[in-house]
Protein backbone atom coordinates (compact mmCIF):
# COMPACT_ATOMS: atom_id res chain seq x y z
CA UNK A 1 0.00 0.00 0.00
CA UNK A 2 1.24 3.03 -0.71
CA UNK A 3 1.52 6.55 1.74
CA UNK A 4 -1.63 7.85 -0.12
CA UNK A 5 -3.95 4.87 0.74
CA UNK A 6 -2.98 4.29 4.00
CA UNK A 7 -3.93 8.38 4.64
CA UNK A 8 -7.58 7.80 3.21
CA UNK A 9 -7.95 4.17 5.26
CA UNK A 10 -7.04 6.23 8.06
CA UNK A 11 -9.37 9.00 7.56
CA UNK A 12 -12.07 6.79 6.72
CA UNK A 13 -11.24 4.53 10.15
CA UNK A 14 -11.54 7.81 12.26
CA UNK A 15 -14.73 8.90 10.64
CA UNK A 16 -16.34 5.88 11.26
CA UNK A 17 -15.53 6.35 14.86
CA UNK A 18 -16.73 9.78 15.05
CA UNK A 19 -20.14 8.50 13.84
CA UNK A 20 -20.80 5.78 16.06
CA UNK A 21 -20.28 8.22 19.08
CA UNK A 22 -22.14 10.46 17.97
CA UNK A 23 -24.95 7.88 17.15
CA UNK A 24 -24.18 6.75 20.60
CA UNK A 25 -24.69 10.30 21.95
CA UNK A 26 -27.86 11.03 20.05
CA UNK A 27 -29.23 7.67 21.33
CA UNK A 28 -28.12 8.41 24.99
CA UNK A 29 -29.33 11.82 25.08
CA UNK A 30 -32.51 10.60 23.58
CA UNK A 31 -33.26 8.25 26.20
CA UNK A 32 -32.57 11.07 29.11
CA UNK A 33 -34.95 13.15 27.26
CA UNK A 34 -37.79 10.92 27.35
CA UNK A 35 -36.78 10.42 31.11
CA UNK A 36 -36.97 13.95 32.09
CA UNK A 37 -40.42 14.09 30.02
CA UNK A 38 -41.89 11.10 31.96
CA UNK A 39 -40.83 12.93 34.94
CA UNK A 40 -42.10 16.44 34.13
CA UNK A 41 -45.64 14.87 33.06
CA UNK A 42 -45.66 13.03 36.35
CA UNK A 43 -45.57 15.87 38.32
CA UNK A 44 -47.64 18.00 36.17
CA UNK A 45 -50.52 15.66 36.73
CA UNK A 46 -49.82 14.55 40.21
CA UNK A 47 -49.45 18.52 41.02
CA UNK A 48 -53.13 18.82 39.46
CA UNK A 49 -55.30 18.84 43.12
CA UNK A 50 -58.93 19.37 41.06
CA UNK A 51 -58.76 15.95 39.18
CA UNK A 52 -57.38 12.85 41.17
CA UNK A 53 -55.64 10.51 38.38
CA UNK A 54 -54.16 8.12 40.94
CA UNK A 55 -57.27 5.97 40.30
CA UNK A 56 -57.18 5.48 36.04
CA UNK A 57 -53.18 5.84 36.15
CA UNK A 58 -51.89 3.46 37.54
CA UNK A 59 -48.46 4.20 36.38
CA UNK A 60 -48.12 7.56 38.10
CA UNK A 61 -47.42 5.73 41.38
Amino acid sequence: MDEQTKQRLKHIRDAKEVNTRHKQDLARDSLQRHERARVQIKSEVMENRNINYRGCMKWLE
